[in-house]
């Protein structure tokens, strides 16, 4: 059998033309899938990889929204779920951390009450104190006569009985620091309240050379 060898070669080069044309089209769909995939893969990873950047940056609003069910969605579920459980724990902290500051504050403001508190009741006690110590040194050195004597002994009973007033307030005011009763008010007078301290002082005032104006 005998064929021509130019028909030959003909036949071979559109059999060589076609397989590179094949062979081109089948590359282009090859790329074109490979980057299809590629795109479904690497998407959600990384939306999954910016939703952990903004968690790292406390913003717990980004959630995953993939719908495909497979490893990667599981994930995105369980890393929505995770970041709804930080969310509420850390307002809780956030919360508890509000309050134990201003526990700490309103300790500090008590502290500095309580401080106060101590400094004005040490100079109110110290008052009748040194009233009822002057009257009975002038009455131990027999340096008053009969009716000052009594005078004195009334003013060291007023101051006594003045003492122990601010003794009961204290122990009312501690019992009211614990039980959180809330305070009697009472109309006062001025007028006896200034005599009152201005007798109670006299005695200091005389030893000092002291003229009190009233």
């Amino acid at each position: 059998m005998r064929t021509a060898v130019e028909s030959i070669r003909e036949s071979v080069e559109i059999s060589n033309r076609f397989l590179i044309y094949i062979s081109v089209v089948a590359i282009l769909i090859s790329v074109l899938l490979v980057w299809y995939v590629a795109k479904r893969v690497s998407r959600p990873i990384l939306e999954l990889a910016d939703i952990s950047k903004r968690m790292g940056c406390l913003d717990f609003t980004a959630e995953y929204t993939g719908g495909e069910e497979n490893e990667i969605s599981v994930l995105g579920k369980n890393m929505n779920q995770m970041s709804k459980t930080l969310e509420t724990v850390i307002g809780e902290l956030k919360t508890a951390n509000n309050e134990l500051q201003k526990d700490i504050e309103k300790k500090e403001e008590i502290d500095v009450m309580r401080r106060e508190f101590l400094s004005n009741v040490s100079h109110e006690l110290k008052t009748p104190l040194t009233a009822i110590s002057g009257y009975a040194e002038l009455i131990q050195n027999n340096m008053v006569d009969e009716e000052q004597q009594k005078h004195f002994i009334i003013e060291i009973r007023k101051n006594a009985d003045r003492l122990l007033s601010l003794i009961n307030d204290i122990l009312r005011l501690s019992e009211m620091d614990r039980n959180g009763n809330e305070l009697a008010l009472e109309t006062l007078d001025l007028y006896d309240i200034a005599v009152e301290s201005m007798e109670a002082l006299n005695v200091s005032a005389d030893k000092k050379n002291i003229s009190i104006a009233f």
